[in-house]
């Protein structure tokens, strides 16, 4: 039970068996794919197939909103728009449902991290890079760059971006609520898909700055393509190595493999074998090459993390009065230091340095960030 004025719990929600909302899903799924056209009975499938697990008319709204940009698409994708209309709403209307859950979360953690003191907030830091930095090497190198390309300029021009959404949020909630025609029923659920449109267009133009949304979209981008230069400047190193192992390698991989290459492949095909060769010596010599450049940084986020660890944990002594050395006055600090890098490169290096199940969820954003970066910089050097 409840008591009065008190918010229920979230689990409540979700007390509804899921089974009947997923097997109206498999269903609605698996008519989208089997009928060109969607059927009549799939309009406004959104609300049908989640129920009360999420806002219908919130999904009505987007699935309608989607639906209106056929009006204006080109031929081909006039059907493909429709048919991802109902999909469009489910996942616009459960991401905001879920989403501010999860963005509150991630917001907790990161206040609780800001109201701790600074020695214990480095001490953190320090232990994570020495137990698990060198699963994200692209993201230490990225932070480090971002410092050195105008990081505090890039963190001004994000806290503008966000003011600017936030302004467009509340003005888009209190549109929603208008009644012009005092009926009772919001506008936005009356007016026709196309001039939805419009009309969130228009919002948007009367309430976002133009001039300062591109400065600092444009700051933002310029940044971001300093620290991907800097990535690549760091990267080319392992690239150059790569060629290296692989031109070495070659001259010996012709002489072993090359007889019994040419002896098991037929006449018709053997002018193959040599650029075969070569290609799989630069596959092994890029596999080498990353190889290293991954131990190095796993010894090298050790090395930084322990270190910085044990100064931290010996300034918070000091703060809380335990002791009265200092960092010049003893080798205890790099005694302990050196003695979590040890424990730190046993960990990555020979026990892969896997997160444990409960600090999964939090890194989850390190995750992404560190996929996002593998992307751009072999995006970037492709081109």
């Amino acid at each position: 039970p409840q008591r009065a004025g008190r918010r229920p719990s979230p689990a409540l929600i979700f007390q509804e068996p899921l089974a009947p909302h997923l097997q109206r899903a498999s269903h609605v799924l698996f008519g989208l794919m089997a009928h060109p056209e969607p059927p009549r009975e799939l309009r406004h499938s959104a609300s049908k197939v989640y129920g009360s697990l999420v806002d219908r008319r919130e999904a009505e709204r987007l699935e309608r909103f989607t639906a209106s940009l056929s009006e204006t698409a080109p031929p081909w994708a006039v059907k493909y728009i429709v048919k991802a209309a109902p999909a469009v709403g489910v996942i616009g209307a459960a991401a905001q449902a879920i989403g501010p859950i999860i963005i509150n979360i991630y917001c907790s953690l990161y206040k609780l991290w800001a109201e701790l003191p600074t020695t214990a907030a480095t001490c953190l830091w320090g232990l994570g890079m020495c137990f698990f930095g060198g699963r994200y090497p692209l993201s230490l190198a990225a932070l480090e760059a971002f410092k050195l390309t105008g990081g505090s300029e890039m963190a001004v021009h994000l806290v503008t971006l966000r003011k600017s959404l936030l302004n467009l949020k509340r003005a888009n909630a209190a549109d929603d609520k208008r009644d012009y025609d005092k009926d009772g029923i919001p506008d936005v659920q009356q007016i026709e898909p196309k001039q939805l449109v419009l009309r969130k267009a228009a919002l948007a133009m009367e309430v976002v700055d133009p001039g300062v949304v591109q400065e600092a979209v444009g700051g933002l981008w310029s940044g971001y393509l300093g620290v991907i230069a800097a990535l690549q400047l760091k990267y080319a190193r392992t690239t150059a190595l790569a060629h290296s192992i692989g031109d070495a390698v070659r001259p010996a991989a012709s002489k072993a493999l090359g007889p019994t290459a040419l002896s098991v492949t037929p006449p018709e095909y053997r002018q193959w074998v040599s650029p075969a060769l070569n290609g799989v010596c630069k596959f092994a010599g890029m596999l080498v090459a990353w190889r290293l450049h991954s131990i190095v940084g796993k010894v090298q986020a050790s090395l930084v993390g322990g270190l910085m660890a044990s100064r931290a944990a010996l300034a918070m002594l000091q703060d809380a009065k335990c002791v009265e050395l200092t960092a010049s006055d003893t080798m205890g600090d790099e005694v302990v230091g050196w003695s979590l890098a040890a424990a730190g490169m046993y960990y990555q290096l020979v026990k892969g340095g896997e997160l444990p199940t409960i600090m999964k969820p939090i890194f989850w954003p390190a995750n992404l960030l560190e996929s996002w970066l593998q992307w751009s910089v072999i995006s970037a050097g492709k081109q």
